[in-house]
Parts: C-alpha cells; sequence; structure tokens
C-alpha cells in the first residue's frame, strides 16, 4: 500500500489478470491502447499523451507534465512497438490513476535512470516514480507525503556463484550496481567495495553472466521478475538488507509544485482504498 498515505484498484481492461507468465503478461498489456505514448488513446478518461519538448516545466495548464522513468518491473514497465512505448508497472499505473483523477495531463519518457535524475535536478522533468529519499535529491525534488512500501536489497549471483552471507563478504567481490541508484549505507559511501556501473540491471546481470561481476545487488522483486523475464538461473543472497520507502517527487523546477496537495489528496484516496497492495499483487502473480 501507499504508506503514509493511499491505496485499491480493480485491474484496468485489457489486462490479463491470470497471465501465467511474463510473455503472456506483454501480449496482454500489447493489446491495451491505454499504454501507448505519442497519439495513442490511454484508456483513462480518454486522456490522450502528447509529445512534449525536452525543456522547463509546463508553463500553461493545458500542457502536459512529463514523467520520466526507467524500466523497472514490475514498478515501472517499458515496452516499445514499432517506435512508440507502452507504459505500465505498479508504480506507472499509480501515476495514471491519479491523472484520471485530478485531470492533470501527463506525458511520459523513457530514460535511464541517472538522466531522470538529472532531468528533474535541472527542470526538464516535472515527476519521478519511485526514488528513495536522500539529502542530495531532496534539494532539487520534493517528495509528496505518500510513500510506496520498502523493497528489500539482495545480491544475486548465477547459480554456483558465490553466495554473500554477510556484509565483509563484499569486500573480496565485484558488484554490479544501477548509475546513480541508492541502495544503503554503508554500502553506497564504501570506497573499499569494488562496483561497477550500468545502465540498466539488464546489462549487470548480462555482465554477471559473462563472468565480469559476481553479484548485482537490486530491490528483491524487481530481481526476481526480472530474471524470470529473461529466463536466467541466480541465486539470491542469505544476506539481506531492508529497504526504504520509495516516493512520486516533483522537481522543484516544475510548475506543478502547485498541484501538490491535490495530487496528495488523490493518493490519500488510494490508500484507503487498498489501491497499491492489490495493483502489485495483479503484477507478481
Amino acid at each position: 500500500m501507499l504508506s503514509g498515505g493511499r491505496g485499491d484498484r480493480t485491474r484496468f481492461k485489457g489486462w490479463t489478470a491470470g497471465a501465467k507468465n511474463v510473455r503472456n503478461f506483454f501480449r496482454a498489456g500489447a493489446r491495451c491502447a491505454r499504454r501507448r505514448s505519442g497519439l495513442a488513446t490511454l484508456a483513462l478518461a480518454a486522456a490522450i499523451v502528447t509529445a512534449l519538448p525536452a525543456g522547463l516545466a509546463p508553463a500553461r495548464a493545458d500542457e502536459p507534465y512529463l514523467v520520466v522513468v526507467n524500466d523497472a518491473p514490475p514498478f515501472r514497465i517499458i515496452e516499445n512497438w514499432g517506435g512508440d512505448s507502452g507504459y505500465a508497472g505498479a508504480y506507472i499505473d499509480t501515476i495514471f490513476e491519479i491523472q484520471r483523477r485530478t485531470g492533470i495531463p501527463l506525458e511520459f519518457r523513457h530514460v535511464p535512470f541517472a538522466r531522470a535524475l538529472a532531468m528533474m535536478e535541472n527542470g526538464a522533468a516535472d515527476i519521478m516514480l519511485g526514488p528513495n529519499w536522500s539529502v542530495e535529491r531532496a534539494a532539487y525534488m520534493v517528495y509528496l507525503d505518500a510513500s510506496f512500501p520498502a523493497e528489500t536489497k539482495v545480491f544475486f549471483a548465477p547459480d554456483g556463484g558465490s553466495d554473500v552471507e554477510s556484509y565483509q563478504d563484499l569486500k573480496s567481490l565485484r558488484v554490479g550496481v544501477l548509475r546513480a541508484a541508492r541502495y544503503f549505507e554503508p554500502f553506497d559511501s564504501d570506497d573499499t567495495i569494488q562496483k561497477i556501473t550500468f545502465d540498466t540491471y539488464r546489462s549487470a546481470f548480462v555482465a554477471a553472466r559473462q563472468g565480469r561481476v559476481d553479484v548485482v545487488i537490486i530491490p528483491e522483486r524487481q530481481g526476481k521478475y526480472l530474471l524470470r523475464q529473461f529466463g536466467w538461473s541466480f541465486t539470491a543472497s542469505s544476506f539481506r538488507v531492508p529497504g526504504t520507502p520509495s516516493f512520486i517527487t516533483i522537481s522543484r523546477k516544475s510548475n506543478l509544485i502547485k498541484k501538490k496537495a491535490k495530487i496528495e489528496d488523490v493518493m490519500e484516496q488510494l490508500n484507503q482504498e487498498g489501491f497499491f497492495a492489490r495493483l502489485l499483487v495483479t503484477y507478481l502473480e
């Protein structure tokens, strides 16, 4: 559920609630017109996602606000079909529902995680879904009151590879990390651990399969989802690290700041309805 704020929801039409595997899941999603960007119609009160050039936040109320997302299933799922991108996932469906209830127009753009942060900092984007809180990020993003549940962090190794049983074990391993991601302290600031950065977790897992890194650190549910999708055999570490909440954030340079209270009111409603908890189950079933 959305903690400190709000959450329920019925699955949108076009989804196959009983999808048995990721391939069928995406086939079901491909038939859902609401998930296409550009001039495609979203099946959310017929909201239209229109192109927005990079630059500062919208100046007029009728211009769409830019949501920047990286592919991080089951929370943020991006699929490409003939030049168009489809957007889904637990976090994205939540902001779709907020859009439907508030009437705030949104545009989505798929970018690497590090670039999304940079765009939020310089005002080229308005909304980001799911970043953890940090002092550095809070200087250029406003964190909404409600949060998404914390996600446990684990280290995945190819089957038969190194198990991480304690933090000390990391000192002798090459660890694949997502560029600009924050995991936990002291890991993030520990220069004695060899960290190799990647733009996507898929690239990190490929490197592990090729022997270029020993383990990959990733939120556990995201890691398991991706590995099922790829069909790769990895084992989660014995050493597990409790996560911290994730948030919806607004750039401090965005005019959307003026609508912060309106968005938070809807998030409160969603939490009371049990929206996010039910939504996440449909993606993980």
